[in-house]
């Protein structure tokens, strides 16, 4: 019994044995990566220029439009065409103002032999002084009846106010027309204006004294390299009561190499002063960076190339052009995440995505 007892032992730890070698050894835990599209970020600003979004416009612009209502009967330009002051740009069908012309022109010749007839009379004491100062209004009134007839005749032809080019169209040809509705839209861009808004901090600090001595110029997106001169025009001393800034108005010539119209956008880059200067540095970072973590604070997340770990930086967010984002609270050399930091937590491992993938 002893030796079938010793037997069955021996048997169960070798079974143990031999089960616990054929076990694989235990898997260290690896963390997950996540995929981010990030960039390095460049130097500071110098602090000595700062850049706003800008809208351009006409240097002078109006909605022209008949003074008296009718039907059109010719319409002389088409959108685009350039015209000179006094051109003739549409004109109304005229025979319903002949006609009232004649009318008034009838009334007008009665009026007058009338009143003609009344001033020898009275004086002869034929008539009383009372009939021949009725019969002398009526004069009057005939003749202001003639004269706006006459002047009805000459609005039913439309002439451009001033030299420019036809921007729109709002109206076809043989159409009913009302007085004061819009026909043409005309507008000057012989020169341009283009308007910025300045936040009340940097307005405050500006240097009245320097005038046009600041140097100010305009850059597009779809033209590189090139740089448009501005000069100081005018500035609102109101603040806009929701966004509390102050709209600054510049001008700028028209571009003889570039098709520079109203309507399209442009990035004002201003100079400042030293005096007009803080000492805080911001860096240029895209709007795509920034996010706001659950205090609702503005964050970017900064890359730890060594361990490749992804950490959040609070920072200060200032003016915004176009996709960029000028912030405070970041180093030059910074690795930052520009998509996929909405995933991201304290310390997570990250995997740099090559130029051109996405972040899922």
């Amino acid at each position: 019994m002893l030796k079938q007892t010793l037997s069955t032992g021996v048997w169960v730890l070798a079974t143990l044995f031999f089960l616990n070698g054929c076990e694989e050894p235990p898997q260290a835990f690896v963390a997950p990566s996540r995929p981010v599209k990030t960039i390095v970020i460049g130097e500071a600003s110098s602090g000595d220029s700062r850049t706003f979004p800008a809208v351009v416009d006409a240097i002078q612009k109006a909605d022209i439009s008949f003074r008296v209502s009718g039907k059109i009967q010719k319409v002389l330009v088409k959108e685009g065409d350039n015209v000179i002051k006094g051109q003739l740009l549409a004109e109304l069908d005229p025979t319903d103002f002949k006609i009232k012309l004649k009318d008034r022109q009838a009334s007008f010749d009665t009026a007058k032999a009338n009143y003609n007839r009344a001033k020898a009379l009275v004086d002869k004491g034929v008539i009383s002084r009372v009939d021949h100062d009725k019969i002398r209004a009526d004069f009057y009134t005939a003749q202001s009846g003639l004269d706006e007839a006459k002047q009805d005749l000459i609005y039913t032809k439309l002439k451009a106010n001033f030299a420019g080019q036809i921007a729109k169209r709002h109206v076809e040809n043989f159409e009913e027309v009302l007085g004061s509705q819009k026909v043409f839209s005309l507008e000057d861009v012989s020169a341009l204006k283009l308007k910025i808004d300045v936040p009340e901090n940097l307005m405050i600090a500006v240097d009245k004294n320097r005038g046009n001595d600041r140097d100010l110029y305009a850059k597009f997106d779809k033209i590189k390299n090139e740089k448009f001169p501005l000069k100081f025009s005018e500035a609102s001393t109101k603040a806009d009561p929701n966004t509390k800034t102050f709209k600054i108005t510049l001008t700028m010539n028209a571009s003889k190499d570039y098709n520079i119209l109203p309507g399209m956008t442009a990035t004002v880059v201003a100079e400042l002063f030293p005096t007009e200067t803080s000492s805080t540095t911001a860096i240029a970072v895209p709007v795509s960076a920034v996010i706001a973590n659950s205090k609702k604070q503005a964050t970017v997340w900064v890359v730890d190339e060594k361990t490749m770990t992804a950490n959040p930086q609070k920072v200060t967010p200032g003016l915004m052009v176009g996709d960029v984002m000028q912030v405070e609270g970041l180093t030059p050399g910074d690795r930052i995440v520009v998509a996929g930091a909405a995933f991201l937590r304290n310390n997570m491992k990250v995997t740099l995505l090559k130029t051109g993938e996405q972040a899922q």
